[in-house]
C-alpha cells in the first residue's frame, strides 16, 4: 500500500497559518503604534484641548489638559490643540512690514499729522476649561492667513499661528482705539517740537515754542495710554465674543513723526538757536552799556575810585602777563601809565 505524503499536503495549511500569524503581527504593530500615540501631554507653558478625532467618534471636546500635565490617555485618533498658558504680546511698531503678531501702523492726529506709535498689548489666554473649550469651538477648528503669505495656520499652531490669529481678529479692533484716541490731540500735544513748523510769524513761533515747552507731553502719552487700555479691555473680547483674553494691559512708549516733518523741525530748531543766540547777545550788550554807564556816573562821584580801579586793572594785568611767560626768563613790571621795563631777558 502506497505512503500519502504528509508534507505536501500540510504545505497549504502552513502558508496560511504564517500568513494570518504576519498579518496578526503587523496588525498589532500598527495598534501598539496608534495605542502608543493615544497619550498626550502638556510642558508647563501650555495648556491643551483634545478633540475626538476617530471615523466613529464626534468631533466635540473631549478633554482639556492644564500646563504641566502628565502623560494622559486622549484617545485613539484624536487631535491636539495647545494653546499658551503664559502671558503673550501684540507689538505695534511705527514703520516697516506686518509680521505675525507685530503690527506696522501709524494714524493722524487732530491737524492731520501722520504719526507712528511705538506700543505693546499685553493678555493671557483665558484657560478656564469652560472658557477654553469655547474658544476652541470658536476659533480653534479654523485657519488664519500668514501676513504677505498665501499660508493659513491654525490658532494652535505655534507662534507663527497665534500671531496669525491676532492679526486678523484683535488687530482691527486696536486700530480703530488707537484711532479714536490719537485723532483727540494735535501734533504738538504728542510732541512739543510740531509747534516749531506750525507757526509763520517770530513772535507765534516764540508763543509757540514757549506754550510746547510747558506742555507736558508725558502727561498726554499716559492719559492716551490708559484710555486705550480701558477701552481694550471691551472692545477686544466683545469682538471675540467671549472673556478669551485676561489681563489686558497696554504701553504706549514713542512717537514717530513724518520723516519730512523732522526735517523740518531740526530745520526750525537751528533757525530758532541762532535767533534766540542773536537775542542773547544783544541783551548782554544793552547789560554791559548799562553797567558802563553806572559805573562812570560813581568815578564822576569820586576821582579817587577810578584811579582804585586803574591800579588793580594794571596789577591784574600783570599778574595775567607773568603767568603766560612762566619759564621763559622775561619779567614785566609795570607800575602804571604805560611804561614796562624788560628784566633777565635773553641776549
Amino acid at each position: 500500500m502506497p505512503t500519502k505524503d504528509r508534507s505536501r499536503s500540510s504545505s497549504p495549511a502552513r502558508k496560511l497559518v504564517a500568513g494570518l500569524i504576519g498579518i496578526g503581527v503587523v496588525v498589532g504593530a500598527i495598534v501598539g503604534g496608534i495605542a502608543l500615540t493615544s497619550f498626550s501631554r502638556t510642558d508647563g507653558g501650555t495648556t491643551m484641548v483634545i478633540r475626538n478625532g476617530g471615523p466613529f467618534d464626534s468631533q466635540d471636546v473631549r478633554q482639556v489638559l492644564p500646563p504641566a500635565s502628565p502623560r494622559t490617555y486622549s484617545g485613539m485618533f484624536s487631535d491636539e490643540h495647545p494653546y499658551p498658558a503664559q502671558q503673550r504680546f501684540y507689538d505695534i511698531v511705527p514703520g516697516g512690514d506686518d509680521t505675525p503678531g507685530v503690527n506696522a501702523y501709524r494714524t493722524p492726529t487732530s491737524d492731520g499729522v501722520d504719526v507712528g506709535l511705538t506700543a505693546r498689548l499685553n493678555f493671557r489666554l483665558n484657560t478656564t476649561e469652560p472658557v477654553l473649550r469655547a474658544f476652541d469651538d470658536a476659533y480653534g477648528t479654523r485657519t488664519f492667513q500668514v501676513p504677505g503669505t498665501d499660508e493659513r495656520l491654525a490658532v494652535w499652531d505655534g507662534d507663527e499661528g497665534f500671531g496669525a490669529f491676532l492679526d486678523v481678529i484683535i488687530k482691527p479692533v486696536l486700530e480703530e482705539t488707537l484711532r479714536q484716541q490719537i485723532g483727540t490731540v494735535d501734533c504738538a500735544e504728542l510732541q512739543a517740537s510740531c509747534a516749531l513748523v506750525q507757526n509763520s510769524t517770530p513772535e507765534q513761533l516764540a508763543t509757540a515754542v514757549a506754550a510746547g515747552q510747558g506742555a507736558n507731553n508725558a502727561e498726554v502719552l499716559q492719559r492716551i495710554q490708559t484710555n486705550v487700555q480701558t477701552a481694550l479691555a471691551t472692545n477686544i473680547n466683545r469682538a471675540l465674543g467671549g472673556d478669551f483674553l485676561t489681563n489686558i494691559s497696554f504701553s504706549l512708549t514713542g512717537v514717530d513723526l513724518p520723516a519730512q516733518l523732522r526735517e523740518r523741525i531740526e530745520a526750525a530748531q537751528a533757525e530758532f538757536a541762532g535767533a534766540s543766540a542773536a537775542q542773547a547777545r544783544l541783551n548782554q550788550a544793552r547789560l554791559d552799556a548799562d553797567a558802563n554807564a553806572e559805573r562812570q556816573r560813581g568815578y564822576l562821584a569820586c576821582n579817587v575810585c577810578a584811579q582804585i580801579d586803574l591800579v588793580r586793572e594794571q596789577g591784574e594785568a600783570q599778574r595775567k602777563a607773568n603767568e603766560a611767560l612762566s619759564g621763559s626768563g622775561v619779567t614785566v613790571y609795570a607800575p602804571g601809565g604805560g611804561t614796562g621795563i624788560n628784566v633777565n631777558a635773553p641776549g
